[in-house]
């Protein structure tokens, strides 16, 4: 059943009530007052029961802690002690008492993503941008920059030798599960083989390296073959997607496509960047697009994709996310020499770096120049995102964790914008009425 924040007002001797000692004009206050709340009410009830069950976690408290945990880059537990020091925090959620303790288990976020999915995190991201007015989305949209950039998994650096212990140990782990006895369970030979497969490149521990991970791949398809002889049809049907999965794991070669580098995370790629202090980062390709409007850029599309797509081949989708959400597309789309391919894609112009033409005036040379140039203004936007707003690694589970956590730093960083906005505004107007009060005439002068 959908649970109701408390409505009423009725003070209470015990207990102070928020609006009595926070500032009215803290950015966070100016927020939610501006987001539209009744929205998401109206957008996600249609997921809870309407008289059967216990009442759930509030939408606005569910929604208000999402947002601020993006934004101040906290995990589902840390934003719990955050949340009862931070009377502003309360505040954005809905409450109207300070309260002492976290309303709910944090293990809530998780069924919440569940729930809602990666549909309802497109909503609360659209409202992000719709929350800045027609107008500013208009003027963001009329030139646009584009591009991509890795979002890594929570996963440990791959090896085959590592993989393989991790099978060995899921191997056993069903076997007792399922009570089945396995006829050797390798404990402590596979341990010492991982220890000995560490510093290959080594010359004196090349030949000994080499043997333990030719010895893990062994005991690892033997206990696999083991195992699957010992289940049941109906055991092997349950297991089968994981053993089919170790499988691959064991006997994947160097040279393999679509190699699995992350037995829990299987969809995790391996994306050669070229960078001098990191070769390959093992995750996800995010696209984004961001408006060009300097200092004042706004998000207007973010897409998580699973498979590790061609750079151009992401501007589709990121267009067509736009179309969805209602964001006017843009007449031009600047994108680095990664995008080439397509000069046009839904009516959208598609500028790429390339030299100028023999015909092209000066001042059509030097427009075209300060085009590409804005591009770069994307990095700076793709930097914050991941420092700032938890998109460098990805700690959500499943594919589409991938989705929301990219939707959810979007969203973070257009309500971030949205606050500096309002914050600017209160200055502005607290400046006029000063100079109202204290020099009437340039007051008068300031607010025409």
């Amino acid at each position: 059943m959908l649970g109701q924040l408390p409505q009423s007002t009725q003070r209470d001797l015990f207990r102070p009530m928020l609006i009595d000692f926070i500032d009215p004009g803290h950015e966070l206050v100016l927020l939610a007052n501006t987001i539209d709340w009744q929205y998401f009410e109206d957008a996600f009830k249609h997921h809870y029961s309407e008289n059967t069950g216990r009442p759930s976690v509030p939408i606005r408290l569910m929604v208000g802690c999402l947002i601020l945990k993006q934004m101040y880059n906290y995990g589902d537990e840390t934003l719990a002690q955050a949340w009862v020091r931070d009377v502003y925090f309360q505040y954005f959620c809905g409450m109207i008492f300070f309260e002492h303790t976290f309303p709910f288990d944090p293990s809530d976020f998780c069924h919440f993503r569940k729930r809602i999915g990666v549909a309802g995190f497109e909503k609360i991201f659209a409202s992000s941008v719709h929350i800045h007015g027609k107008d500013e989305v208009a003027r963001q949209a009329k030139f646009v920059v584009s591009d991509t950039t890795v979002q890594e998994n929570n996963t440990t650096f791959p090896t085959d030798s590592k993989q393989r212990k991790k099978v060995i140990d899921y191997c056993v782990k069903i076997a007792d599960k399922l009570g089945i006895t396995l006829r050797h369970k390798y404990k402590k030979e596979s341990k010492q083989l991982l220890r000995d497969s560490y510093n290959g490149h080594h010359p004196k521990r090349k030949g000994k390296a080499k043997k333990a991970r030719k010895r893990l791949q062994t005991i690892a398809n033997a206990l696999l073959r083991d195992l699957e002889r010992k289940m049941n049809e109906l055991q092997k049907k349950r297991f089968e997607k994981d053993l089919e999965i170790y499988k691959r794991v064991v006997n994947q070669q160097k040279d393999d496509k679509d190699k699995i580098y992350s037995i829990h995370k299987p969809f995790t790629k391996c994306i050669a960047k070229g960078k001098a202090d990191k070769q390959y980062e093992f995750g996800n390709k995010t696209g984004s697009i961001v408006g060009g409007v300097k200092g004042k850029r706004l998000v207007l599309a973010i897409k998580g994709f699973i498979d590790n797509l061609f750079d151009g081949h992401t501007i589709n989708p990121l267009l067509d996310q736009m179309v969805a959400n209602k964001i006017p597309l843009p007449k031009e789309l600047a994108y680095d020499r990664g995008g080439k391919g397509k000069s046009e894609i839904q009516g959208v112009k598609i500028l790429i770096p390339s030299p100028p033409k023999k015909k092209d005036t000066e001042y059509q040379k030097r427009v075209k120049r300060k085009k590409h140039r804005s591009r770069a203004g994307i990095e700076p936007v793709q930097g914050h995102l991941k420092s700032d707003f938890r998109m460098a690694k990805n700690y959500l589970w499943g594919e589409n964790g991938v989705e929301i956590n990219a939707l959810m730093a979007g969203a973070a960083w257009n309500f971030k914008k949205m606050m500096e906005r309002l914050k600017e505004n209160l200055s502005d107007f607290i400046f006029q009425l000063v100079s109202l009060r204290f020099f009437p005439k340039i007051g008068l002068r300031a607010v025409a």
